[in-house]
């Protein structure tokens, strides 16, 4: 049975693994225990196969707005839902005061990633625009968006 908590500090090293599996150009250690640790306006929700972590969504807040920075699931768990979940138990993460409220989730996608893509178009996501040799390998990156007010 799959389960989700908050990531912490001891799950480093499985995020690492999961990082370097998954992304064409993964975020460094120092970058992942900065996100875990440093970032003020971060949170990160893992998901579990009883203790092996099998993915997990990097998400930060800001005012009335939050940016999915990554989302990943190893491959021998994918097309179970289980991203869809890790999407679902962030916006229910958001603040519930009214002044705090998450009105909007912004996302970029690489052009190329076709499943990515479909999972947010199938969560309420909108295409707003391309943007042009976004990452390093100069692959454009499709900017999303998700009202949720």
């Amino acid at each position: 049975m799959i389960n989700y908590r908050k990531l912490t500090l001891s799950d480093l090293d499985a995020l690492e693994i999961i990082e370097n599996e998954c992304f064409i150009d993964p975020f460094k250690k120092e970058d992942l225990l900065y996100e875990l640790k440093d970032n003020p306006v971060n949170e990160l929700i893992g998901a579990f196969d009883e203790d092996k972590l099998i993915g997990f969504i990097d998400y930060m807040i800001t005012f009335n707005s939050s940016t999915i920075t990554q989302i990943a699931v190893t491959k021998a768990y994918r097309k179970q839902r289980i991203a869809t979940t890790l999407l679902t138990l962030m916006e229910e993460s958001f603040p519930k005061e009214i002044d705090d409220k998450v009105e909007t989730i912004t996302l970029e996608v690489r052009e190329s990633n076709e499943p990515a893509h479909k999972l947010y178009l199938s969560n309420g996501y909108e295409d707003v625009l391309l943007k042009k040799n976004y990452y390093k390998d100069a692959e454009n990156a499709i900017y999303m968006v998700k009202r949720i007010l």
